[in-house]
């Protein structure tokens, strides 16, 4: 007899499930982007109606304390993903050693392979090697990678990356601006912001050797500092931003995905946030305005929301709204809420829903035909044999064929063709639907093809001449009595400063090398007036203009055709990799503070590498003020004073010419204990001192001892050593 059962309903003792079909979710612009810590995040996301979800492997993520994806998760995930039309992308979004990339593609491979949607990148040797051993992957800059403007988008764009994602401390018009340059742009919109611009903090690494740039960031953000000698508040901690209201803009704008914050936070908030703002994206979409409902955002408010909420930046360039000065932690989420969300999003796992014809005939082997869209496979079981005692009825089949356990199908229609005299036991029912879901699910998940063209190592040093000495000094300097001392080979100028009398910085040189530094930050609404900086310099005999972000390349190779560029702090140089990509646009990068001994040792190309062996290091770079959060900015203040509750006092400088500000670390980094050794032995291209804010006698001792220590004279120094680090020179980092 052949019956055809009508749409199940009654899944006695089966659990729960959300039955979704192939096309039912239609696919938004934006793209709704929510984070997932753990799996439970991602199934929870997706019922609730992101599009797509970034995760983390148990390595290589900005988010290193998260619980994160073993490689089997991630290809359950991908497979649960492209089943229902999401995307899966991979944060990959470090700086990375080079055997660590190397383990990278252990994790990658069959990820590639199962069609992964994307990875989001911060590392540019990274970036080069997923280039060439993945051509068919998406590459996404992550906002670690400071892109701040379109000249940092035309680089971008020129080594295979698909989608960035700026800085959020950008406006919406500097959004569009750079939407308008023809790359995806993904925004955060909701959840926790830094106090500097991503990818340019280096506080957790100097304070405790936890590093940002490695995923292992230990928040010293969220602790308390007085200014200045003030009371202590918390003027490091960003509120939350939440830009509900402004989705409607963002959209109009171009913005292709909307990015959650959150991987370190529990299912329930990726669920919770995503629901919402999938909510009042489809609202705005079919032409609804936008009314925001006050349980919305006493919801959002509620799931781990950091004190008052506040939009970000979009409208605003800094302000002491934006800082929860009081407290830094989250306020509490109720059990009932909770509980809710997880009822309806979590517990609740999406089932596509597929058709199921089977046959039972004694003599012959049990077959399963499962049809979903236009997929259909067929598979055979056990023997099914004569009935001796009670035949398999229609409900006995029906029972083991609804199962659908922890695959992502469910049966909606079944066909049973039953000769109501065969038996088999249930075990072999049970293989049989295992077997045809396992079937369904390699006929249905995408595949795509590897390429293993194998990235080279770079070219070997050629150098083994003793070391330059430059000197840097930031804003206004008086180089004629460093000059005098006939230690330096050259002098790096902040541009602004030299351009105010270039002739009389020439001249106080005495022969020296010139070269200058553009800000540490530029962002697209500067990018004309950085540019035509750059251009005016060109007319001057330069050793070359340093930048600290990608975004200065393109701007001095338009600006300043054939002069040389140098990466300054701040523009990354890990492993051979980034050394080999970076080295095509750059004349020499500045070896990361991060780096000891042993990694400075290992890199290749130390020939066209400086090291710093004397400054203040900067540990943050921010759109927000802190003069403005104590007070009204007279844009006169050069310099103020942080001080942490150990007694830490960490120097803050005011770029007013471009409206950001610099924090140093607590004590200056020295290396002249070892100056001499690295000097004559690793074959470096340049050593440099870094002045901050000593004053001119202050800069000429510290500029005498350098000379006599490196000319192999006695290793003594005009700074107590305990007011002195050797940084991360001898430990590393994380």
């Amino acid at each position: 007899m052949v019956k055809e059962e009508d749409k199940i309903s009654d899944n006695k003792g089966q659990p729960e499930t959300a039955a979704l079909s192939v096309d039912m979710h239609e696919k938004k612009c934006p793209e709704l982007l929510a984070p997932a810590g753990e799996p439970d995040s991602l199934y929870g996301a997706f019922s609730a109606g992101a599009d797509a979800v970034y995760l983390g492997a148990e390595k290589f993520s900005a988010r290193a304390y998260a619980k994160n994806f073993s490689n089997e998760d991630l290809i359950k995930a991908l497979d649960h993903a492209h089943l229902f039309g999401k995307r899966i992308y991979l944060a990959c979004n470090i700086l990375m050693h080079r055997a660590e990339i190397e383990d990278m593609y252990e994790v990658l491979d069959p990820l590639y392979e199962h069609g992964l949607d994307g990875v989001i990148v911060q590392d540019t040797g990274v970036l080069m090697c997923l280039n060439r051993r993945y051509p068919l992957l998406g590459l996404h800059a992550s906002t670690q990678m400071s892109i701040n403007s379109i000249s940092g988008i035309k680089w971008l764009k020129e080594h295979g990356v698909s989608r960035v994602v700026p800085g959020r401390e950008l406006s919406l018009e500097e959004i569009k601006q750079i939407k308008a340059s023809g790359i995806e742009v993904e925004c955060f919109v909701h959840g926790a912001m830094c106090y500097s611009y991503s990818g340019k903090c280096l506080l957790s690494s100097l304070a405790g050797g936890r590093s940002g740039n490695r995923g292992r960031c230990a928040g010293p953000c969220r602790q308390p500092y007085s200014l200045n000698g003030s009371e202590k508040a918390y003027y490091l901690s960003m509120k939350d931003m939440m830009a509900l209201k402004n989705i409607g803009s963002l959209i109009d704008a171009g913005v292709d995905s909307f990015k959650i914050e959150g991987r370190m936070k529990a299912p329930e908030y990726a669920a919770g946030v995503s629901a919402i703002y999938r909510k009042y994206i489809d609202r705005y979409i079919s032409g609804e305005e936008i009314s925001l409902e006050a349980d919305d955002i006493s919801e959002l408010e509620e799931l781990y929301m950091r004190s008052e909420r506040q939009e970000g930046y979009l409208f605003k360039h800094n302000g002491r709204d934006m800082i929860s000065l009081d407290s830094p932690s989250y306020s509490g989420v109720s059990e009932e809420r909770k509980s809710r969300i997880r009822d309806k999003y979590i517990r609740i796992r999406a089932k596509a829903l597929a058709e199921a014809y089977v046959r039972i005939r004694a003599g012959e082997r049990a077959s399963l035909e499962l049809v979903y869209g236009d997929k259909k496979i067929s598979v055979s079981g056990a023997l099914c044999e004569q009935a001796q005692k009670r035949a398999l009825s229609d409900d006995d089949i029906k029972k083991q064929m609804l199962r659908s356990g922890d695959t992502d199908f469910t049966v909606d229609r079944l066909h049973i063709e039953n000769d109501g005299a065969s038996f088999m036991p249930v075990s072999s029912l049970n293989a049989l639907r295992r077997d045809g879901f396992a079937a369904l699910n390699e006929v249905v998940r995408k595949k795509n093809a590897l390429s293993h063209e194998k990235a080279s190592a770079g070219i070997e040093c050629r150098n083994d001449n003793a070391a330059e000495l430059i000197i840097g000094i930031c804003g206004d300097a008086d180089i004629s009595k460093l000059a005098k001392l006939g230690a330096a080979d050259g002098f790096i100028l902040d541009i602004t400063a030299f351009l105010k009398k270039p002739e009389q910085y020439l001249q106080d040189a005495r022969g020296a090398k010139l070269s200058l530094r553009l800000p540490s930050v530029i962002r697209q609404k500067d990018l004309k007036r950085i540019g035509e900086l750059i251009a005016r310099s060109a007319a001057y005999p330069l050793r070359g203009i340093y930048c600290g972000c990608i975004d200065g390349i393109e701007l001095i190779k338009e600006q300043a055709e054939g002069i040389s560029i140098f990466g300054d702090q701040g523009l990354y140089v890990f492993n051979p990799y980034s050394e080999e990509l970076m080295l095509k646009d750059l004349t020499a990068y500045t070896i990361s503070h991060e780096f000891s001994a042993a990694d400075i040792n290992n890199a290749i190309r130390k020939d066209a590498a400086e090291l710093i062996i004397y400054g203040r290091v900067p540990v943050m770079y921010s759109a927000n003020c802190v003069i403005k959060t104590e007070k009204k900015c007279d844009r006169k203040t050069g310099w103020n004073i942080l001080s942490d509750e150990k007694g830490h006092s960490f120097p803050v400088r005011s770029v007013h010419e471009f409206c950001y500000n610099i924090m140093y670390n607590c004590v200056p980094t020295s290396l002249h204990r070892e100056a001499y050794k690295i000097r004559n032995t690793l074959g470096l291209r340049s050593l440099r001192l870094e002045f901050t804010d000593e004053n001119i006698d202050e800069q000429i001792k510290i500029t005498d001892s350098y000379k006599k220590i490196l000319q192999g004279g006695e290793i003594s120094f005009v700074i107590d050593e305990k007011r002195l680090s050797r940084g991360h020179y001898k430990r590393g980092v994380e």
